[in-house]
Parts: structure tokens; C-alpha cells; sequence
């Protein structure tokens, strides 16, 4: 099973062309709740590993404004929040808030 990034190229016949991308992410979410568990009763540090981020998420994000690849202030709240919500917890690799 590979988790590497599959892009797919898609032409209608209104001559329009979508790219879509695909990712079996099912080894990255297991590995960040296993990463959860080790990392229960232990204080969070500087340099502590917080999320674990799958490339077609990175894009979604990217499309929807949040440069991830060179955030800048504002990216970075918006990536904090995201990662604080329910939604994305299962991206996270460690317990408490960022």
C-alpha cells in the first residue's frame, strides 16, 4: 500500500481540464494515532512532533487560501485552528491544544 500522491488529469468535452488528486492516507492516520497514544502524560516541548499532515489535505488546504508550504502569520492561526478542531483531531500526533 503506498501513500504517494496519484494527481489525475481530467478533459471534458467542453475542453476544460481538472487535475483531482488522490492519496490512500490510511497508514498516516494510523501512525498518528498510534503516535497519540505513545505520546499521552508526556509534557509538550519545542521541538515535540504536533500533526502529521497527508499531501492531498495539504492541497485541499492550499486551495482553499492557506499557503502550508511557506505559511505566514495568518496561515499559521488558520492552520492552529484547523488542527484544534474536532475535524482534523485525527491529524494530530500528540494530546492538548497548539
Amino acid at each position: 500500500m503506498s501513500d504517494e500522491l496519484s494527481p489525475y488529469l481530467h478533459h471534458s468535452t467542453d475542453d476544460t481540464v481538472t487535475i483531482s488528486h488522490s492519496q490512500d492516507v490510511s497508514g498516516i492516520l494510523e501512525q498518528n494515532r498510534l503516535d497519540r497514544i505513545a505520546a499521552e502524560n508526556v509534557r509538550m516541548g519545542d521541538t515535540q512532533k504536533v500533526a502529521s499532515i497527508p499531501h492531498v489535505v495539504v492541497i485541499e488546504w492550499m486551495k482553499e487560501g492557506i499557503n502550508v508550504m511557506a505559511p505566514n502569520r495568518e496561515d499559521l492561526k488558520r492552520i492552529k485552528k484547523k488542527l484544534n478542531s474536532p475535524e482534523w483531531a485525527y491529524l494530530r500526533t500528540g494530546g492538548g491544544r497548539l
